[in-house]
């Protein structure tokens, strides 16, 4: 996702087009969604970039088990869906509206990334949470154990309840908000996310209260703690933000030759090394000692596979001053010692 490119995507309650949103006033009667499918370029994926939430069904690798259209929910975009076990790569089309997932069954080893970026990995298991407000499409990819299938819950908020929120929370600063990305744990946003399955499940209809409640709540939660102001008071409870995740990652891959410490990486994210290590596994599933050592070694397998160099001098680049320990850490990681690993190839 790139924040930097919110901008061209953000609501505002002025009389302007941005790219999928229209507001013509400060009512949800002059807001609209103009999407033209016909209109959008073509990808390698078959998929558009951008997308409505009402369409978004459309390009999803899952099997949708529910779905709040028939029952027409005011202000908000659900569904319940069951994804295969491997999914090799995927891509999610951008929306004007916020997007909440959360993991209702299952686990899996989960990437994603920008087009063509790096991957970021992940561990995802029930009760993991999901917020972008990103204006660009982004690609999954995941494996899932023998019967650990992920069931996920989507839940797009509609702009008219969102700018809503924003003026309810930052008032005359409204205009200024966006929402941004977060990966982890969030005990308000899975209760809220469970009521929605629930009440997809007993089919619901749009009229009843508790489905408007249901959709005030949602908006004011993330008003109130992922959007671009609220971030500007940080509350890493339950994980943190994309953006830090990878100014660790980038961090350590620049880093893997010298010695990296759990309060360096803190400090990164101005945080103490107790609160930084909680919430780091919060958010990937690992420590960040065990983070580090996973990037070792990935990059000590490339540089196996694609050159000649001597097991000492990658053992050196990759942060390991005693051959010995290198090899320990290899075959614990991959299975085989790095001699091995070169003589398979």
């Amino acid at each position: 996702m790139k924040p930097e490119l919110r901008a061209f995507w953000g609501i505002s309650r002025k009389r302007k087009f941005v790219s999928q949103i229209c507001v013509l006033g400060s009512g949800p009667a002059d807001i609209c969604v103009l999407v033209n499918e016909n209109a959008l370029m073509p990808n390698p994926f078959g998929t558009p970039e951008r997308t409505s939430a009402a369409a978004f069904p459309r390009y999803s690798s899952g099997e949708v088990l529910a779905d709040s259209a028939s029952l027409q929910w005011p202000g908000l975009f659900v569904r319940r869906s069951r994804f295969p076990r491997t999914v090799d790569r995927f891509l999610v089309p951008a929306t004007p509206e916020p997007l909440i997932s959360c993991v209702l069954a299952g686990s899996a080893e989960f990437q994603e990334r920008d087009i063509g970026g790096a991957w970021l990995p992940r561990q995802v298991r029930r009760g993991d949470i999901f917020v972008t407000g990103s204006k660009t499409p982004y690609e999954l990819r995941w494996r899932s154990p023998l019967g650990e299938e992920t069931e996920v819950i989507h839940i797009h908020l509609a702009v008219d309840q969102c700018l809503a929120a924003f003026e309810m929370v930052y008032h005359d600063k409204a205009d200024a908000v966006e929402v941004t990305d977060f990966y982890g744990r969030d005990e308000t946003l899975v209760y809220l996310s469970f009521a929605c399955a629930e009440m997809l499940s007993a089919r619901t209809a749009g009229n009843a209260k508790r489905v408007a409640a249901l959709a005030h709540l949602l908006a004011i939660h993330i008003a109130e703690k992922y959007t671009n102001i609220a971030s500007q008071r940080p509350d890493y409870r339950g994980g943190l933000p994309i953006a830090r995740l990878r100014k660790i990652e980038d961090y350590v891959r620049a880093h893997l030759a010298e010695s990296i410490s759990v309060e360096a990486l803190a400090e990164l994210v101005e945080l103490s090394p107790f609160h930084f290590s909680r919430v780091f596994k919060h958010a990937t599933g690992m420590s960040p000692l065990q983070f580090v050592t996973r990037e070792r070694i990935v990059r000590a397998q490339q540089l196996v596979r694609e050159t000649s160099r001597s097991l000492i001098e990658i053992a050196l680049e990759v942060g390991y001053t005693s051959p010995s320990h290198f090899a320990q850490v290899f075959r614990r990681v991959v299975g085989v010692a790095p001699t091995e690993f070169r003589a398979g190839l």
